[in-house]
């Protein structure tokens, strides 16, 4: 589909709530370090789409920022290995983030989460609002999980939890997961391009298939877009390197893998 299509499409879709997943493969070289180049496309993606529609972004990322920033093996338990990398690391990804949606005449809002934020009423609330303010004034807010304080139980599982429970807050109309793969895949390899809400997982996706720099893997995302289509949120599984893939994805073309929103009961 040519980009200028994609933009007419575009057009006639107004006021619809959108929360994209960016996840740490999704958006790393090989070595672990930011594709500043996909990131920069993807921003100028989110930018056009918020033009007519309230977009949050949950990105992911910070502990490989980190790691490229301190460049060096750390001698202190997991925990606190983690949390050294994404306090540094966050830093310089809201700051790049700030620099490339500036370029695009966007504002941008950083939202550091917990699971007591979703737990807590009095934080779900305070959380919801804040995010609504955002959308009112035309900034994006970047969420991500607060890798500071979040241990053991205060953890969500990964950020497509994050993300579910994000679109089950606001009501969201689509949640697109970006990933480094085209979709779910069937056993030959190939994507199948459609799952119902109450669809049975396929047999063969297994959790050992995620990449050392990522916590989730592709029996995650399924079970949280299962999850979301469900309470009535249109799901996306696709890849962040296919040309215009937001775009094209909200102006109704079916890129990667769908979870299509469950009946409703009359």
């Amino acid at each position: 589909m040519l980009f200028n299509d994609c933009l007419s499409r575009l057009a006639g879709m107004k006021d619809k709530k959108i929360v994209i997943k960016l996840g740490t493969n999704a958006m790393t070289n090989e070595d672990g370090t930011l594709n500043k180049p996909l990131i920069t496309d993807l921003v100028r993606q989110i930018a056009e789409l918020s033009e007519n529609n309230e977009v949050l972004l949950v990105s992911s990322g910070a502990m490989g920022s980190g790691r490229a920033i301190l460049k060096k093996e750390l001698k202190y338990d997991e925990v606190t290995t983690r949390q050294l990398f994404a306090v540094v690391g966050q830093v310089r990804l809201m700051e790049m983030y700030a620099n490339l949606f500036e370029e695009k005449g966007k504002i941008v809002a950083q939202m550091l989460v917990t699971k007591e934020d979703f737990t807590n009423r009095n934080h779900f609330l305070n959380t919801k609002n804040c995010i609504e303010s955002l959308f009112k004034e035309g900034i994006v807010p970047i969420m991500n999980e607060n890798d500071f304080v979040c241990i053991e139980e205060l953890m969500f599982t990964d950020n497509d939890e994050l993300a579910g429970m994000i679109c089950k807050m606001l009501f969201a109309d689509k949640l697109i997961i970006l990933s480094n793969i085209d979709g779910v895949y069937d056993k030959d390899g190939k994507v199948i391009k459609e799952f119902a809400a109450d669809e049975e997982m396929p047999i063969h996706i297994i959790s050992s298939s995620k990449s050392s720099f990522g916590k989730g893997g592709m029996q995650n995302k399924f079970g949280v877009a299962q999850a979301v289509a469900k309470n009535g949120t249109e799901v996306f599984i696709t890849n962040s390197k296919t040309p215009d893939v937001l775009t094209r994805i909200v102006g109704g073309e079916n890129v990667g893998s769908r979870f299509v929103v469950a009946a409703k009961n009359s």
